[in-house]
């Protein structure tokens, strides 16, 4: 019973990140390229977009934080927002891909489009903010901690190597050679999918916001939570650590957009293999390799030395990719397994930092800590999506040309295999100053929940009062005061 209570919580926490990941896949992949192709809009427009976007929303996910250590309801602090902002998150999915004519009015078009998109941003860090958040309350065990993070990366890569894998064919065939047409109603079931797996999560997840304050108790120490927003970021930028990964998240989810929304653009132009997009797409299932592989690595070497291990690997794997087909294939499976581990060691330090703020700053605010992912992948998303387009547009990518000239080629290239390489490598040296010990942190963790369960041993339980049962006389001396008193009234 215990194992199946264990594995339904991490397949519904994991349902948690591919909900959220079915539609980042989408908008990473394919967005782009459905606006620059499908509805012929300028690269330097929707580079310019994903920009201002980021700059509009990039620290949304610090409020959402925030709402989230000063959320209390019956389901806990993280668990609603899976709902409220779930359930919004499917529909916008439908609208980012419905983009009425509005009578061949550019303007409006252009409106439109960026209202939907912005809109999007907004809710997307609300549904998936509480996925990190959430975390240190479902459990106090650290392994359990890593095997969730794993599970959910696991999921993540099933779903994203699906849509990846599926979503050009499945667009031309709902479609019908109407490509316009085909997103649309593709949008629809990606964003009835997002819903489900949501309200999943919500009616599954167990929450214990009890869990770090009983810790601190049992040390005889008092955790500061509910602060305001200037204490909540002073704490956390005394957090050496969290800005530490806080840098790296960014960058990392930086030059990962910009690989994957020129992916196709590569395969196109560069290999002229259009055909080849699905199959490659579809290799992000290797990933779970990656993800698998974290809590096997994570007992021999550091998390921090597990996150260097898998970037450096990942840069090998890009450098392989232009030395013809074959080694394409190579490369993006070697890649994406070490991005595959890189993700998910990367929300189990995200966690690391919460346990070390809690042990070492006294500080309960989860909430924003836990924003990192979210503040990285919109500030990456924005920086990596305005790059990709800027690049294209500086190497006069045209996208009615089937032939793109020499400079455009060394765009594409540049954006999806050298700039990637360049940053992932920034990150291993920017690690070189990430000092913290997740072992002695957990260490730390498990001694004070072996003295809360030692406490709560030795609590004496109260013993019930029995009834005493009323004894002959007794009987007899009420039945006499009773028929005194019943001659005193009729005195």
């Amino acid at each position: 019973m215990k194992n199946w209570h264990l594995w339904k919580q991490r397949v519904s926490y994991g349902a948690t990140d591919m909900a959220g990941n079915l539609i980042w896949q989408i908008v990473g992949l394919y967005l782009l390229f459905y606006y620059t192709t499908v509805l012929k809009i300028s690269p330097a427009f929707v580079g310019t977009l994903f920009l201002v976007v980021r700059v509009i929303d990039a620290f949304d996910g610090l409020f959402f934080g925030y709402l989230i250590d000063h959320t209390h309801s019956k389901y806990g602090k993280s668990r609603p927002y899976f709902l409220w902002f779930g359930i919004p998150l499917g529909l916008l999915t439908m609208l980012l891909f419905f983009n009425p004519s509005f009578g061949g009015s550019k303007v409006f078009q252009l409106t439109w489009i960026s209202i939907v998109y912005t809109l999007f941003s907004l809710v997307y860090s609300g549904a998936n903010t509480p996925i990190t958040a959430i975390l240190p309350a479902l459990t106090n065990d650290p392994d359990e901690r890593t095997n969730l993070a794993s599970a959910r990366m696991v999921m993540t890569n099933i779903g994203t190597a699906v849509i990846g894998a599926i979503s050009l064919p499945m667009v031309a065939k709902l479609g019908n050679g109407n490509s316009q047409l085909g997103w649309s109603v593709w949008a629809v079931i990606i964003g009835l999918v997002i819903m489900g797996l949501f309200t999943l999560a919500f009616w599954n997840l167990e929450e214990n916001d009890e869990l770090p304050v009983e810790e601190a108790e049992a040390e005889g120490v008092q955790l500061q939570s509910h602060l305001s927003v200037k204490d909540s970021l002073k704490g956390a930028i005394k957090n050496k650590p969290w800005v530490i990964l806080s840098i790296c998240f960014i960058l990392l989810q930086t030059f990962w957009v910009i690989r994957m929304q020129t992916a196709v653009y590569y395969l196109t132009y560069v290999y002229r293999r259009a055909d080849l997009v699905g199959a490659f797409n579809g290799l992000i299932i290797v990933a779970v390799l990656g993800n698998l592989s974290v809590p096997l690595l994570s007992k021999f070497m550091k998390h921090r030395n597990v996150m260097i291990v898998s970037l450096a690997t990942f840069a090998i794997g890009e450098a392989l990719m232009p030395l013809g087909v074959a080694f394409l294939f190579i490369g993006t499976v070697v890649a994406t397994i070490a991005m595959g581990a890189a993700f998910s060691i990367s929300f189990v330090m995200i966690a690391d930092t919460v346990e070390y703020a809690r042990s070492e700053m006294h500080i309960d605010e989860p909430g924003i800590l836990s924003s990192v992912p979210m503040v990285g992948a919109k500030l990456g998303m924005g920086l990596g999506g305005a790059l990709a387009g800027w690049i294209l547009s500086w190497g006069g990518f045209n996208a009615d040309a089937k032939v793109q000239g020499a400079k455009a080629i060394t765009a594409i290239s540049t954006s999806f295999i050298w700039l990637p390489v360049v940053l992932a490598l920034a990150i291993v040296a920017i690690l070189q100053f990430y000092k913290l010990n997740e072992k002695e942190v957990a260490s730390a963790v498990r001694a004070a929940a072996a003295k809360v369960e030692a406490d709560q041993a030795d609590t004496p339980t109260a013993t019930p009062e029995v009834p005493v049962t009323p004894t002959v006389e007794a009987t007899k001396d009420k039945a006499a005061d009773k028929d005194k008193d019943d001659l005193e009234t009729e005195d």
